[in-house]
């Protein structure tokens, strides 16, 4: 296997940098197209249709402004320098500037990875009486088995692309050929590592590789292009920075593990799970909530095996309002019963399984998994993470708290009962008592002042379990997460028409990991940069949802707070 095989991305910065500082200025003087700029899916009719992962970059400075907003002077001053670094690492030569020389001309880019072309040599060319090994032959062609990068870049102004190429004119070495009546040119600049660049319209093409140009040449002379593998859907973003495209989503997961330093074969039971997403259209953005990022998923209907119904989200308002985090869904039995349906037909998750199913069936609790444990959960859920310094929680800081709505009672009950059982037979206490008018079976400990566990049922179908002061929080919280400004402002947003929420607070996440995971004297190794950042994170929020059995969304937000604010 290549270096460059084992590390495929790096052609990417390659040919990113060879924009900066290695063209030679002739290239796109003498050939600057009178046509006008157009936006980013143009660009993707210069990329070949077989992509294994597209990503397109806007080049519009104002969507890139709107970041602005929630940057406080430390963040500013932190973002600036690190910008700072990468741009003196990429340039290839101190006297160019990316703000002064490249961003007045550069507009949309697109990368793209394409998958690898590999040849087998036809019989007859090889040597009838000369012994050749295979190791030989797949050496001849090991540039045809590597990945292909191409980088597209838009030219949103040709006077100023002028200039700077102008600029860098004589710094590179340039070698060229023909395709197709176009021109390519062999750039060598200071790093020594060659790359082919040519001139399609409004658009420069870059690659390390040759071949990838001349494919990208071939797409735009009218070969098949992303652009028609990409379906029209819009992911709704109110200011699109980068948007991802995978059109063959197996496909591409197969060859980039094949790609890896250490590919491992794919199982077939796991490929038949991938195979059920044809492809995923996923953009990041911001707006005045924070950065933004949304998918889609087009489904293979005759593949998808589980009916995903909406949550109601009414287990939310039994969590309190110091809940750090909580993830919430509905119907963990449908979940594990098909499951267990495709680890029947993996010999080794199946045997693991069983050897789960039988050490639980023969310990002392005397459960059986698939019945006592998941068969109840058919309704919503929530598990949360709930800060609290009282009793038990004191040392740690924070308690679990669990949720499950059922449509079978009584083999929850039953359940219960043998882990009040188990417990008393080894040595706690086990005694029914009201809290907030709901009775709650608790188990305590003589030995252990200050612990309890304590479950119910606050409702007729809705069972609780929880840990010490948090039973009473949860019976009957005096303010509710639903209540909480940070909770409003990370999940209000949000898809309501989904399968579950997962949810995060930064500052009471930050402060309950800083205070006890950071010795004091790590404390002050925190620059004051890296503190602004953290501290500019309001909270975390996703979710998802399946409108259709052809489709699945999914929705991600890193709340920011503005600047200024809290």
């Amino acid at each position: 296997m290549s270096e460059q095989k084992s590390n495929f991305l790096l052609p990417v910065i390659g040919g990113l940098v060879v924009i900066a500082g290695g063209i030679g200025a002739y290239l796109i003087y003498k050939q600057i197209s009178p046509s006008g700029v157009s936006g980013v899916m143009d660009i993707a009719k210069i990329i070949p249709k077989q992509v294994l992962f597209a990503a397109s970059i806007s080049g519009d400075p104002n969507a890139w402004a709107q970041l602005e907003q929630f940057q406080s002077p430390e963040v500013k001053k932190y973002l600036d320098e690190e910008l700072q670094k990468i741009e003196k690492q990429s340039l290839s030569s101190g006297d160019l500037s990316y703000t002064t020389d490249i961003k007045p001309w550069a507009g949309d880019v697109m990368i793209a990875l394409l998958p690898p072309e590999v040849t087998t040599p036809k019989a007859q060319t090889l040597p009838k009486l000369l012994p050749v090994s295979t190791s030989k032959l797949a050496q001849a062609n090991i540039d045809s088995s590597d990945p292909k990068v191409v980088v597209v870049v838009q030219i949103k102004d040709k006077v100023a692309a002028a200039q700077f190429f102008d600029k860098v004119k004589g710094k590179a070495k340039v070698t060229q050929k023909d395709h197709k009546g176009v021109q390519i040119s062999l750039v060598t600049g200071d790093n020594g590592k060659p790359t082919s660049v040519a001139l399609l319209g409004d658009y420069a093409v870059f690659s390390p590789q040759t071949n990838s140009v001349e494919r990208a040449i071939d797409t735009f002379q009218g070969a098949d292009s992303l652009a028609t593998a990409i379906a029209p859907v819009s992911l709704e973003l109110k200011t699109s920075l980068i948007q991802f495209y995978v059109p063959d989503f197996a496909n591409s997961v197969e060859k980039l593990i094949a790609l890896s330093p250490n590919p491992r074969p794919i199982p077939p039971q796991t490929l038949t799970q991938l195979k059920s997403v044809k492809s995923i259209t996923m953009g990041l953005g911001v707006d005045s909530d924070g950065v933004r990022i949304k998918g889609i998923t087009d489904l293979d209907p005759n593949l998808i095996k589980v009916e995903y119904k909406p949550a109601p989200g009414k287990v939310i308002a039994q969590f309190p309002a110091e809940t750090m985090a909580l993830i919430t869904g509905v119907d963990i039995k449908s979940r594990w019963e098909q499951f267990t349906k495709d680890a029947a037909n993996d010999p080794e998750l199946k045997t693991q399984l069983d050897e789960v199913r039988n050490s639980l069936k023969n310990s002392p609790l005397a459960l059986d998994l698939d019945k006592d444990v998941f068969g109840w959960m058919d309704g919503e859920y929530a598990i949360g993470a709930i800060a609290s310094s009282e009793g038990i929680l004191a040392q740690s800081g924070v308690g679990p708290a669990l949720i499950f709505q059922t449509t079978n009672r009584p083999v929850a009950e039953a359940t219960l009962k043998k882990l009040d059982t188990f417990v008393t037979g080894n040595g706690l206490q086990v005694a029914t008592k009201d809290i907030n008018g709901v009775p709650v079976t608790e188990w305590t400990s003589p030995q252990a002042p200050g612990f309890s566990v304590g479950h119910g049922w606050y409702q007729k179908d809705t069972l609780f379990l929880s840990v010490g002061a948090l039973v009473g929080a949860i019976t009957k919280p005096s303010n509710t997460l639903e209540s909480s400004p940070t909770f409003k402002a990370v999940i209000g947003s949000l898809d309501k028409n989904n399968i579950g929420y997962f949810y995060l607070d930064m500052d009471k996440a930050w402060g309950w990991y800083s205070s006890r995971f950071i010795p004091p004297a790590e404390q002050s190794a925190i620059t004051p940069e890296v503190k602004a950042l953290i501290n500019t994170v309001r909270g975390i929020g996703a979710t998802a949802s399946v409108p259709n059995k052809n489709t699945t969304k999914f929705e991600f937000l890193l709340a920011l707070k503005p600047k200024g604010g809290v």
